[in-house]
């Protein structure tokens, strides 16, 4: 549902709790935390593949946004400021850290299409499946930061090329170019 200036009843919500939060009342911060903490730990969580990590990253975001409330510009979604603060946050373990092992365990969708098959009954099948996982997982965390961003975020998130380019701050071609060229790595990788 949109208002009459076609920003979505939602956005216009989250700009309202924006508002009180700025003007001080925490119970308004804590409805915006409530609602992204889940969405944000699992992108960092699949970012990272650390849950201690990944919620270091969400609580730094969440610490982040608070104090640089007064930065963020209404017209943009809030998730997209969000997610923006926690990919950085993300990076930034890492480069301290000095890790890219990550996605232990991939999404479900994945877990979900290796329980559908028939043979999960079957202990080598079932053996085989976790292994293409791992070999899979492996293989994402190898892709470079940029490669990889974008498809966590297309394949993993789901989320639409224009809210990816909001997100990395580059244009939709670009999220396009780069969701194509990590599915092309691995598929050459898996392949090979």
């Amino acid at each position: 549902m949109t208002s009459p200036n076609n920003k979505p009843q939602a956005d216009q919500q989250e700009t309202a709790l924006v508002k009180q939060a700025l003007a001080g009342e925490d119970t308004a911060y804590t409805a915006i935390m409530r609602r992204y903490k889940i969405p944000l730990y699992r992108f960092a969580l699949r970012h990272l593949d650390d849950e201690d990590d990944a919620e270091d990253a969400v609580q730094d975001t969440f610490i982040a946004a608070y104090n640089n409330l007064h930065r963020y510009k209404p017209q943009y979604r809030l998730s997209t400021w969000l997610f923006q603060i926690t990919l950085n946050k993300c990076r930034d373990i890492g480069r301290k850290r000095k890790t890219r092992a990550f996605m232990q365990r991939m999404t479900p969708f994945i877990e979900e299409t290796i329980a559908g098959k028939d043979n999960v009954d079957n202990p080598e099948t079932l053996h085989q499946s976790r292994s293409e996982l791992a070999q899979t997982s492996a293989q994402i965390a190898n892709l470079p930061e940029a490669l990889k961003s974008a498809f966590i975020l297309s394949v993993i998130e789901q989320k639409t090329h224009k809210e990816i380019a909001e997100i990395l701050r580059i244009s939709t071609k670009a999220v396009e170019l780069r969701v194509y060229r990590a599915r092309q790595r691995l598929k050459a990788q898996m392949s090979g």
